[in-house]
């Protein structure tokens, strides 16, 4: 006895069997050492009996294929005529009975990490898978190719819970309804705390609106507030500028007398600059009767080179008014500074004459008249000290 070899399919070719079925592989597997069949004895004028393709190989092949929940229950397998190829190759067409192994099921919902499921079929349920098996035979074992015959036999059956994600929970269990009480509790407390989040930022935005409408108010308010005042001090600089003098001291007086201290200021800029001595010296009156202690300052002569010293020596110098006559221009105080005796404070009387201030002292004259840089310019003069420069800001 001896195992018929390949020359029986080459024997098949040559009567002419007939070629050209191609079939379309979906899969290709090798069953490494499957057996061949039981061995016959070659007879010369008798055709080679047909090799078929063994069970065992064919079921494990369609196990490869199958979801897990299903098994094979039986396997039959009818030959076909083998596609024209240059190996020899067997055809058969395979019809496997299915058994479901267990319970399979669909998603019907999903809440957060719980899904749902809902029955798709019971264990027990029998289903024929057909296909077209090609295989072939090698030193290593068969190898065979399936195509299926039956496509969507296995759509809607669904799966395994195991194999669905999530925590799964079958529909109508007590557990589900459990679930779905607790889920839907959860869901109408987040719905509360989301209405309650949505009223407060309502309220949040509706408080941020009024405070920007009542901001932009205030702004409006303040630009109007600015442009009206731009608009006045314009008008009263005009007024200070112009030829007619009457104006002019009418204008001056009335931003003098008034509770506006930009008028006033503009007012006093424009007065001070003004080359007209009457309303300059409403402008100095007005800046004497504001002020009590007046800093002067000194500086030293070219002329005397004693007198830097003696006006490092002196220190600061302060003319303290204590009394002022708007009407003449007179004035009483005290004028001194620490460091000579004979400057120390004293009594002074003065008189402010249009623009010039004239002070006199023990020992001491200071005499000042109103510069272009708003400032009263002039010479201190002591008896026992060298001519020093004196000057008064006008801020």
């Amino acid at each position: 006895m001896r195992r018929p070899g390949n020359g029986r399919f080459a024997a098949r070719f040559a009567a002419g069997i007939a070629a050209g079925l191609t079939a379309g592989l979906s899969a290709v597997w090798i069953a490494p050492g499957s057996p061949a069949g039981s061995a016959r004895a070659a007879d010369p004028t008798q055709s080679a009996p047909v090799e078929t393709i063994p069970d065992s190989v064919l079921r494990a092949r369609i196990e490869t294929l199958l979801p897990t929940p299903w098994r094979i229950e039986s396997l039959t397998a009818e030959p076909l005529p083998a596609p024209a190829s240059q190996e020899p190759q067997v055809a058969v067409r395979v019809t496997a009975k299915m058994v479901l192994g267990g319970p399979t099921y669909v998603v019907d919902s999903r809440e957060g990490p719980v899904t749902f499921l809902r029955p798709a079929a019971e264990a027990g349920l029998s289903k024929s898978w057909v296909a077209t098996a090609l295989a072939t035979r090698g030193a290593g074992g068969w190898t065979v190719a399936l195509t299926p015959q039956t496509p969507g036999l296995l759509d809607g059956i669904g799966k395994p819970a195991a194999e669905l994600p999530g925590r799964t929970v079958v529909l109508g269990t007590p557990e589900a309804r459990s679930l779905r009480e607790q889920l839907d509790r959860d869901a109408a407390q987040r719905l509360a705390e989301d209405t309650e989040r949505r009223r407060r930022e309502e309220e949040r935005l509706a408080q941020q609106t009024a405070a920007a409408k009542a901001e932009a108010a205030r702004a409006e308010m303040e630009r109007r507030a600015v442009e009206a005042r731009i608009a006045q001090v314009a008008d009263l600089r005009g007024k200070l500028a112009g030829a007619d003098r009457a104006a002019r001291l009418a204008a001056f007086e009335a931003a003098l007398g008034g509770n506006d201290p930009a008028l006033r200021q503009a007012a006093m800029e424009e007065a001070l600059q003004s080359r007209d001595p009457v309303v300059a010296n409403l402008a100095l009156k007005d800046w004497i009767a504001r002020h009590r202690a007046v800093p002067v300052q000194l500086y030293a002569t070219k002329e005397d080179p004693s007198s830097e010293v003696v006006v490092q020596n002196l220190g600061p110098m302060t003319l303290e008014i204590d009394g002022f006559s708007p009407v003449n221009g007179a004035l009483a105080g005290k004028l001194g500074a620490p460091g000579y005796s004979i400057a120390r404070p004293s009594s002074i009387v003065g008189t402010l004459a249009q623009t010039e201030l004239a002070v006199n002292a023990f020992g001491c004259a200071l005499t000042l008249r109103l510069a272009e840089h708003r400032t009263l310019d002039g010479l201190l003069r002591c008896q026992t000290l060298p001519t020093l420069i004196a000057r008064i800001t006008l801020d």
